[in-house]
Parts: structure tokens; C-alpha cells; sequence
């Protein structure tokens, strides 16, 4: 297929919207074709990973989109100030739908990484560029996944998020643990997990230390007071901010790192064990090494007890809280190499069938 312009558009709130991004721009540059804008939401509560804007390879460009307003603890999100923030600043994602309407235009498909002002775009505005819609988020629309727990009313409100961002696209691409069948008829592609180059040129080993990751500082906090009470335990901890965003001096042997690629997978390469919240990337890179893994989700965001479920299911991690760290750090529960090597062998198909959805979706065009 001759080479097509792609744009990107990537949710900012998660770190894995980006690390997809990055494995995505890879994959369609080897197969010739060129990422030419990238439009990223901006969050007040995240920064933008210097690592991102380094290595994406095109010229990032920030809009204002809805985020998820931490609590007070500085842990779990808070649902009605999150809501609040969406009302006060709608006319503004208003405006930022005509910014990626207008960057749209730029190229041949838009590849949207659960970007919902993305999927407002496409309603509001007669966009031309077919869209390709990218996230773990989308395999809980797949009918073999219909028994994830949770209260009615929340697993609705979260699927019909995932919907939304999907607005107006050629396809869904539902990134999952394991293979599962296409649903054409809800245009619902499977597809391998988007994992960040390099990982597959690790050598796990185990070094004896536990690698953490917090979304939220209030989770940092609340992993140096464990840490105070298991001093013999090293701990890596991973976190918006490294040291700065945590209120209170930590013990000997608690290293909190600011977010930085290199170091967390160095550090993933050589842990006993895994801690962090339950966001899809992380728990897939250390199923790719085979390490043990515990996967708490963020209080109030509620598809983070789905990505813990899934990942139970397959075999990927525990799921739970950090109140079962002792009992895990005691006894981390290994993965079984057989279902680890079906897994590796799962995620090397990524390349071909992104690039497959994407050229697909470009050909619908002409």
C-alpha cells in the first residue's frame, strides 16, 4: 500500500495510552508509513512524560480533555468533582474538538487512543480522515467477557464511555490478554497488547527488590508506610513526581523515581515482584517477563477493577489491595512459563494486525 499520512490523537490521562502510541508509531514506520501530528489531552493532574514527546517522532500538540480529578487523600478518583470539572469546561473540549477536527485533515486515517473528545469530533464535524479507535478498554464490549463483576450501573457508565470515544470509527480495536474471536458485526477487532520497544530484549532475573508503580501520590504515601513497617524490603516506586510528590520523608530503602522508561523497565528486568494499579500496560510487561504481579485498582475508577479481573483470568496477576502486600510479597505468585510463552507469542502478532486495521480503514476511504 503506498505510504499513508497518520494522526494521532492520545488520551493523557494514562500513561498506557501513550505507551500504546509508541509501540503503534513503531509499527507503522516499519511498514512504511509515516505519523505526521499527534494531538495529546491535557491533564492538569499528569504530566506529559518527557520520554513521550522524545520518541513519539512527530511534533505533539496539547487540547484541553475531560480528566479524572484525584480525591482528596491524593488516592482514588472523586467522581463528582470529576463530573464537575467535564461541566465547568465543556465549551472548551468543544473547542478542542474542532483543533482535532482540524488536524484530522492533515492525514490519510487518525488513530484515536481512547480520546473522547475525539469521538464529540467526529459527531459534531463531517471529518473525511476514517478513524481506527485503540484500547484494552474496548474488549469489555466482546460478549465472551460479559461476566466481569461489578454493579450494573458503573459497568454501563464505562462501556458507554468506550463507545463514545469510538464515535464514528472504521473499527474498534480491543487490545487483550489473549486471543478471542472478532465481532464484525459491532466492528470489535482483537488485537495483542501495544507494548513499549526494548522489552523484548530484557533478561528477567530476580534482584530481590519489589517494583511499585502509583498513579496517584496518596498510593506512594501509602506504600512507604508499608515500607516502614518491612524495612528489609526494597522498593522501587514509580510515580508523577519521583520524591516531590510525597508529603513525608521516607525510610532507607525506598526509592521513589520519577516516571522514566529506562529505569522501570530496568527495574521490572530485576524485581522479585510487582506492585501498581491496575492499568493494562504495566501488568502485560511484567506477564512478558514472567514476573509475579499485584494488581490493585484505583479507588472509583471503576475499569480498573475490570483490568484486574482480566488479568486474574488469564493468569497475568492477582488481583487485590494493599492490604494483601504482606501475603503476596511473602509468597509472589509466579506465572506459569507455558501461559507466559503464549502470551509473548500473542504480542508479536501486534505489528501485523495494527497495521492491517489501519491500511484496512484507509482503503475504506478511497
Amino acid at each position: 500500500m503506498s505510504r499513508l499520512a497518520v494522526v494521532f490523537v492520545v488520551q493523557g490521562e494514562g500513561r498506557g495510552h501513550m505507551t500504546q502510541a509508541l509501540a503503534t508509531a513503531r509499527h507503522l514506520r516499519d511498514a512504511g508509513h509515516e505519523v505526521v501530528r499527534v494531538l495529546l489531552g491535557r491533564s492538569p493532574y499528569r504530566s506529559v512524560p518527557g520520554y513521550f514527546v522524545d520518541r513519539i517522532g512527530a511534533p505533539v500538540e496539547a487540547f484541553e480533555a475531560p480528566v479524572q480529578v484525584p480525591d482528596e487523600a491524593g488516592r482514588g478518583v472523586s467522581v463528582i468533582a470529576s463530573a464537575r470539572d467535564a461541566l465547568r469546561r465543556l465549551p472548551r473540549f468543544v473547542d478542542g474538538s474542532r483543533r482535532v477536527h482540524d488536524a484530522s485533515g492533515s492525514g490519510d486515517v487518525v488513530v484515536n487512543f481512547f480520546d473522547l473528545v475525539t469521538g464529540l469530533s467526529r459527531i459534531l464535524f463531517r471529518t473525511r480522515a476514517p478513524a481506527v479507535s485503540v484500547a484494552h478498554n474496548h474488549v469489555f464490549l466482546h460478549p465472551g467477557l460479559a461476566r466481569a463483576p461489578g454493579r450494573p450501573g458503573a459497568r454501563a457508565a464505562v462501556l458507554g464511555y468506550a463507545r463514545a470515544t469510538a464515535l464514528r470509527s472504521a473499527c474498534r480495536v480491543a487490545l487483550s490478554f489473549d486471543p478471542l474471536e472478532d465481532v464484525p458485526a459491532s466492528r470489535l477487532v482483537i488485537a495483542p497488547p501495544l507494548l513499549r520497544p526494548g522489552l523484548d530484549g530484557r533478561r528477567p532475573r530476580d534482584e530481590g527488590h519489589l517494583l511499585a508503580y502509583a498513579l496517584n501520590p496518596g498510593y506512594g504515601e501509602v506504600l512507604a508506610e508499608w515500607h516502614r513497617r518491612n524495612p528489609g524490603v526494597t522498593i522501587h516506586c514509580y510515580l508523577d513526581g519521583g520524591a516531590a510528590a510525597l508529603r513525608s520523608e521516607t525510610a532507607p530503602g525506598f526509592h521513589a523515581h520519577a516516571l522514566d522508561q529506562e529505569g522501570f523497565l530496568r527495574h521490572l528486568e530485576g524485581c522479585r515482584a510487582y506492585v501498581g494499579t491496575a492499568g493494562f500496560e504495566s501488568v502485560c510487561e511484567a506477564f512478558y517477563l514472567g514476573k509475579p504481579a499485584l494488581a490493585i485498582p484505583t479507588r472509583g475508577q471503576y475499569e480498573q477493577t475490570l483490568n484486574a479481573w482480566d488479568a486474574e483470568r488469564v493468569g497475568a496477576a492477582r488481583s487485590g489491595g494493599y492490604e494483601d502486600l504482606n501475603d503476596f510479597w511473602e509468597q509472589p505468585p509466579v506465572p506459569r512459563s507455558e501461559r507466559v510463552d503464549a502470551f509473548r507469542a500473542w504480542v508479536r502478532r501486534a505489528p501485523e494486525i495494527m497495521v492491517r486495521e489501519v491500511e484496512r480503514a484507509a482503503r475504506g476511504r478511497a
